[in-house]
């Protein structure tokens, strides 16, 4: 099983250094939408770690596929180094999408 790291190069170096083999840059939220398209017809992804900014233009494509391919691969959103604000985990919703209920409610 792949684990695949999508998004600018700033983001992907990162995912580079840590040893993930399937890297693709993709400078801007059309080429993302390429690359993903790609991965997307691809039997052996377990991950897909995507830039949230890009995740957040391709929010549809993104939920369709999820739809459609069910629980895997497990795509994660992933902030870049230039994101601002409160990070929310991205397994969160994960978890809550494959037991029924969210266990980290407070």
């Amino acid at each position: 099983m792949r684990i695949v790291a999508v998004g600018n190069i700033d983001f992907i170096a990162g995912f580079q250094l840590a040893g993930v083999k399937d890297v693709y840059e993709a400078p801007d939220t059309w080429q993302a939408r390429k690359v993903l398209e790609m991965v997307k017809e691809l039997e052996d992804v377990a991950i897909v770690i995507i830039q949230r900014s890009y995740a957040r233009e391709l929010r549809k494509y993104i939920e369709e596929w999820r739809n459609e391919k069910g629980i895997y691969p497990v795509i994660l959103e992933l902030p870049d180094h230039r994101e601002k604000g409160e990070y929310e985990d991205p397994m969160r919703d994960v978890i809550r999408r494959a037991i029924g209920i969210d266990m980290m409610k407070r």
